[in-house]
C-alpha cells in the first residue's frame, strides 16, 4: 500500500511538471514568433551599414581616421551576449564555451576585458573570471536600440580613450526555429576595412564602354563612380568627405550591429526554450506512462495477494 501510495504521488508531481513545460514551450514558441520579424531587417540593416564602412575605408588613407589605423591587439575586449533566465538546454553552456575559448587564446598576448550582457554570463564569470567590467542584466523581452547604444558607447568610448585595442562579439547567431549557431563578430576595428584596398580616385578614371563610344567617368565630373577591381563596391560619392561621413555613420553601424546581435540572441534564446520545454514535456509523458505501469502490475499484484489470502481464509474455514 506504501509503494503504491508513493507511485500515485510521484505521477502526480511529474504530470505537474509536465503542464509547466508545456505551458513554459507555448510562451517561448508565442514571444518567439513575436521577435522572429525583428530578425531579419535587423540583420540586413546592419551588413547594409558594414559594407558602406567597408567601401569608405576603400577610399579612405589609413592615417585620416582613427577607426581605420591599424592596431596591435594588446588589450582585447569581449561582448558576451547569454540570457538572464536557464531553461534554454545548453545554450548558454554553448556560448559561454566559445568564450572560454577564445580568452583562452588570448591569454598568449597579455591583456583582455570581458564585457557581459545577461544574468548567466555575469555569474559565470564572476566565478571564472575575468571579473566583468561592465554589466548589462535584466535584458528586455523585445531588445530596443536605446541597450544597444548603451552598450556600444561605452565600447567606442573604450576604444577612443586607448583603453582596449580591439573588440570581438560572441553570441548566437539565429538559423531557424529548430536551430542557432554560435558566432564570434569582430566589431572594432572593422573587420576588413585594414584590407580595404585604398586607391586614390580622385586622380584614377573609370572607361565604361557603351556601345561604340567610351565614356570616362571620374570624381571629378560629379558623376557617381563605378565597381571596379580594388575599388569601391558601392557606387556612392561621399560629401564633404569620406573621412566626416565616417565620423556620422560608424556609431549607427556599431549600434546596428549591437541591436543585430542583441535581437538575434533573444531569438535563439527563445528558439532554445522551445525545444528545451518540448523535450522535457516527451519526457515527462514517457516517464508517466512507465510509472503508470509500474503502479498498474503493483496494484495488480496486491489485489492477486488480496483474492488468494481471501480464498485461504475460505478454504481454512471449511
Amino acid at each position: 500500500m506504501e509503494e503504491l501510495r508513493d507511485l500515485r504521488r510521484r505521477i502526480r508531481s511529474v504530470r505537474s511538471t509536465q503542464q509547466i513545460t508545456r505551458a513554459m514551450s507555448l510562451v517561448a514558441s508565442t514571444r518567439l514568433r513575436r521577435i522572429e520579424r525583428f530578425v531579419e531587417p535587423a540583420r540586413t540593416y546592419a551588413e547594409t551599414l558594414r559594407r558602406i564602412v567597408l567601401d569608405i575605408a576603400a577610399r579612405t588613407p589609413p592615417w585620416a581616421h582613427p577607426l581605420l589605423k591599424p592596431k596591435e591587439a594588446v588589450t582585447r575586449a569581449y561582448l558576451v551576449i547569454t540570457s538572464d533566465r536557464g531553461l534554454a538546454g545548453g545554450y548558454n553552456a554553448e556560448i559561454l564555451r566559445r568564450a572560454t575559448d577564445l580568452l583562452g587564446a588570448a591569454n598568449l598576448i597579455p591583456g583582455h576585458v570581458v564585457v557581459v550582457a545577461g544574468r548567466k554570463g555575469r555569474d559565470f564569470f564572476r566565478r571564472r573570471g575575468p571579473r566583468p567590467v561592465r554589466e548589462y542584466v535584466h535584458l528586455p523581452d523585445t531588445p530596443d536600440e536605446a541597450l544597444a547604444r548603451h552598450i556600444s558607447e561605452g565600447l567606442l568610448a573604450d576604444y577612443f580613450e586607448g583603453r582596449i585595442d580591439s573588440v570581438h562579439m560572441v553570441f548566437a547567431r539565429f538559423v531557424s526555429r529548430g536551430s542557432y549557431q554560435p558566432d564570434v563578430v569582430q566589431l572594432l576595428p572593422v573587420e576588413g576595412a585594414q584590407h580595404a584596398g585604398y586607391q586614390d580616385q580622385t586622380r584614377i578614371p573609370v572607361t565604361h564602354n557603351e556601345g561604340d563610344r567610351n565614356e570616362v567617368i571620374g570624381r571629378n565630373n560629379g558623376t557617381r563612380d563605378r565597381e571596379r577591381p580594388n575599388g569601391p563596391h558601392l557606387p556612392f560619392t561621399y560629401e564633404p568627405s569620406p573621412e566626416s561621413v565616417l565620423d556620422r555613420l560608424f556609431p549607427h553601424y556599431l549600434v546596428s550591429a549591437v541591436y543585430a546581435a542583441l535581437v538575434e540572441a533573444k531569438a535563439s534564446e527563445l528558439a532554445a526554450r522551445t525545444i528545451a520545454m518540448d523535450s522535457a514535456t516527451d519526457n515527462a509523458g514517457e516517464l508517466i506512462e512507465r510509472l503508470t505501469l509500474t503502479y498498474n502490475r503493483a496494484r495488480q499484484a496486491e489485489i492477486t495477494q488480496e483474492i488468494s489470502e481471501i480464498a485461504t481464509g475460505a478454504e481454512s474455514l471449511r
